[in-house]
């Protein structure tokens, strides 16, 4: 969950370039488009916290403007600047600002399928605006919703991120909230959120610290990704044959095809791996083996010969499980489509972590190779904000997640997906 102004954006460039934009225009817009709904609500909330019910435009416009110098986050300010702003953006009069560490972060932690949302004290109209017209074009792709202060509540009291949890149908406890300011970072945590406070040199709220939580000069300096699981190798295996016996079960794992894994440790990386020639709909605990980050085993047994790709996707994406399946519908669709697969408008793809059904997705298809390292430099290049997943054409279909249930649900969504493209033709 991302703040914006301080956070991903300077705030200098709200209070220097957006701030004198609105204000400039806010009294043509009361004179011109009172009677639009948005506006006239904006008007009658301004007139209903200033004490002022017969204020006229000429009044509502001054009292707007006291608020932008005291820097209030009244929402309809927000509402009035939030629609100015906009159509600014959309003129091509203004482009918002990113700090340079952001955009490349944010592009990683979608594809490795963090799900993103924004909640800031400006209107969803501006936040939409402010990702539609970045300097790199838009980022809407990126982002699964938006939270103000209207829709979620006051951005320093713990019930508003408790909506949000309900709103967007995640566990407090796996949240992180990204923001630059001490009120917003206590609330958030005293609903359970994780937190990281971002100071930036220059900020207004550099100075104030950020209490006790988890602090970051830059977006880059944070690592995303599940810990190290609690399970040790024998229980590890349990998992893994459980769910390999599902997979089986599905025809998805066929003789002794496919392989699992759960990473057991992150520094140094260590997962465990589902042995190499087993019949995957018959495996035990002790089929499983303990490996390191380039894939060899540290322990004995052999592991898959894919452990090294299992590895390298932990690495990259902060997974804690990942999936490799072979299944007709991956291998069929990576012949018919090697661009990709694309989706959009379908409700299953909520299952991959996204807000909405009104999203496209393109899982990526990457061409076979016998060398692991080339296969993970493909996967890498290829890798795309929203899709934790890849189809190896002639091959296969690789899937990832926090934990193996995770990782799981994905896989079934994912296959339910590529079915659906099958039946298209």
């Amino acid at each position: 969950m991302l703040d914006i102004e301080g956070t991903t954006g300077a705030t200098g460039f709200v209070v220097d370039v957006l701030y004198p934009y609105a204000r400039e225009r806010f009294g043509a817009l009361l004179a011109s488009r009172g009677e639009e709904p948005e506006v006239a609500r904006a008007v009658a909330q301004v007139r209903e916290l200033a004490g002022e019910p017969d204020a006229d435009a000429g009044r509502v416009e001054k009292i707007l403007g006291e608020w932008v110098d005291a820097d209030r986050k009244a929402t309809p300010l927000k509402t009035l600047q939030g629609i100015l702003w906009a159509e600014g953006f959309a003129r091509g009069e203004l482009v918002s600002h990113f700090y340079p560490d952001v955009i490349d972060v944010l592009r990683g932690w979608a594809a490795a399928g963090v799900r993103l949302y924004v909640y800031s004290s400006g209107s969803v109209a501006a936040q939409r605006a402010w990702f539609t017209y970045s300097p790199e074009g838009s980022l809407m792709e990126l982002v699964g919703g938006f939270f103000d202060t209207e829709n979620a509540g006051p951005k320093q009291e713990p019930d508003s991120y408790r909506a949000i949890s309900a709103a967007v149908g995640a566990d407090a406890g796996r949240t992180l909230f990204l923001s630059d300011r001490l009120g917003e970072l206590d609330a958030a945590r005293d609903a359970g959120w994780r937190t990281v406070g971002v100071r930036r040199a220059g900020e207004p709220y550099f100075a104030a610290g950020v209490g006790g939580h988890a602090e970051v000069s830059a977006f880059d300096e944070i690592r995303l990704g599940s810990a190290a699981s609690e399970l040790d190798l024998e229980e590890a295996g349990a998992v893994l044959a459980a769910e390999a016996a599902r997979f089986a079960s599905f025809g998805w794992m066929r003789g002794t095809s496919g392989n699992l894994s759960v990473v057991l440790s992150r520094t140094p990386l260590q997962l465990a791996v589902t042995a190499s020639g087993r019949d995957k709909g018959e495996l035990t605990s002790a089929d499983v083996v303990l490996t390191d980050a380039s894939g060899a085993a540290l322990g004995a047994g052999r592991p898959s010969a894919e452990a090294a790709l299992h590895a390298r996707v932990a690495a990259l994406t902060g997974a804690g499980a990942v999936v490799h399946v072979h299944t007709v519908a991956s291998v069929a669709m990576g012949h018919r489509k090697p661009g990709g697969v694309e989706f959009r408008d379908l409700e299953m793809l909520k299952g991959l972590g996204h807000g909405t059904h009104e999203v496209a997705v393109t899982l990526p298809v990457i061409e076979n190779s016998q060398d692991m390292g080339v296969l993970g430099d493909r996967l890498e290049a290829a890798l795309q904000p929203g899709m934790p997943a890849v189809v190896v054409a002639g091959h296969g279909l690789y899937v990832w997640g926090e934990n193996p249930r995770e990782a799981r649900h994905r896989t079934e969504v994912v296959e339910w997906l590529l079915e659906l493209e099958l039946t298209r033709g």
